[in-house]
């Protein structure tokens, strides 16, 4: 596999969509009902905290639930099986929903266990987070739930999505929380020490000449708008959500701004860019490679793909070669970023596990070991 499309493409269909979210376990936002006009940003910001699983009562356990209310506790607070039910069924939703029961009973253990595994993770990092002081404003809640909002026709909309996910509101709020202060310690501890230079650059271009070769390629950025469900009406808002900013874009508006304020997937932070990819790493999608690969450098078009509309846009094609370590410098970079990063959130999971006490309640056999 080649570099360009290795490393730059992953990130095109990283979805974080509100169908896809756990709501207290994903890094998705959506939305509860906005702060009401004319509230001082002082008062917003300093309402108290959404607590944290350990602090309100356990939920009763849902009909035909998968699991108990309660499925592994981590110094004492709890893993709630709702949580781990709705991550399951997330993992599950990507390869055609099938039954529970239907599943072999050694695939169905590998997905408990993977699936805990990253919540016991996520809650071990946002404890260590808490005892350093990390907080997030109730203004960054209400804004991280407004973004999501926009996918919803009204707050009724919102509300049976809530019920149907079975959660609210109030629940969603809560893990929007703990997100955020996760998203700021490890920002904070973690990426914004990691560095990359030159030599480490060098030696992994030398080392691996043949990453570099690549077929003809485009570079697209691009908008994503996801339907909040299946019914034709979520598909119609959407689609009328896309066509919208279709024409600010059309009309001169930063391409950039509109992505980071409006896609709904990880490149949205990059200001919509996803890369380089070539028509094979794009095979899965041949909507968007057919379009990608005829228009023209800086021609836009609107494109429905099985995950939702995308406003596409070329910014760069190359014809079949070896890319030089100059024109893969800040993809390399951030390639090789992301492994340290990793190794150091690992390193840090480990450390904290070490120095706490989880209790697995459910037969997923040790899935921190």
């Amino acid at each position: 596999m080649k570099f360009l499309t290795r490393f730059a493409i992953p990130c095109l269909f990283l979805l974080f969509v509100f169908a896809e979210i756990g709501f207290s376990q994903s890094a998705t936002k959506s939305k509860a009902a906005p702060p009401k006009s004319g509230t001082p940003a002082s008062d917003s910001a300093s309402k108290a905290q959404p607590k944290e699983a350990g602090d309100e009562e356990i939920p009763p356990v849902a009909p035909n639930a998968l699991f108990p209310a309660v499925v592994a506790e981590v110094n004492g607070k709890p893993i709630l099986g709702r949580d781990l039910e709705q991550l399951v069924r997330r993992q599950l939703a990507e390869i055609g929903d099938p039954e529970w029961n239907s599943l072999r009973e050694e695939y169905r253990g590998q997905l408990v266990m993977s699936s805990l595994t990253s919540l016991i993770s996520s809650k071990l990092i946002y404890q260590k987070a808490v005892a350093s002081g990390m907080k997030a404003t109730d203004a960054e809640v209400q804004a991280e739930m407004q973004r999501i909002a926009k996918n919803f026709k009204s707050d009724a909309d919102m509300n049976v999505a809530l019920a149907n996910q079975h959660t609210d509101r109030a629940t969603l709020e809560r893990g929007l929380y703990q997100d955020l202060v996760i998203k700021k310690y490890v920002d904070e501890n973690l990426n914004k020490k990691i560095v990359v230079t030159l030599e480490e650059l060098q030696k992994y271009y030398s080392g691996h000449p043949t990453e570099f070769q690549h077929p003809d390629i485009v570079r697209t950025s691009h908008i994503l708008i996801v339907p909040a469900g299946n019914t034709s009406e979520q598909d119609t808002l959407a689609k009328q959500r896309a066509e919208a900013l279709l024409a600010r874009v059309k009309k001169g508006e930063d391409f950039a701004k509109l992505a980071r304020e409006n896609s709904m997937d990880g490149s949205a932070s990059q200001g919509g860019d996803v890369g380089f990819a070539s028509k094979d790493a794009l095979a899965s999608e041949p909507e968007y490679a057919e379009a990608a690969f005829s228009l023209p450098v800086g021609g836009i078009q609107l494109v429905k793909t099985q995950y939702g509309y995308h406003i596409l846009k070329v910014t760069e094609k190359k014809k079949e070669g070896l890319s030089t370590l100059q024109e893969v410098n800040n993809q390399l970079t951030d390639f090789l970023k992301n492994q340290k990063a990793e190794a150091e959130m690992t390193k840090l999971v480990n450390q904290l596990r070490d120095q706490s006490k989880v209790e697995i309640l459910i037969p997923a056999g040790q899935p921190l070991k």
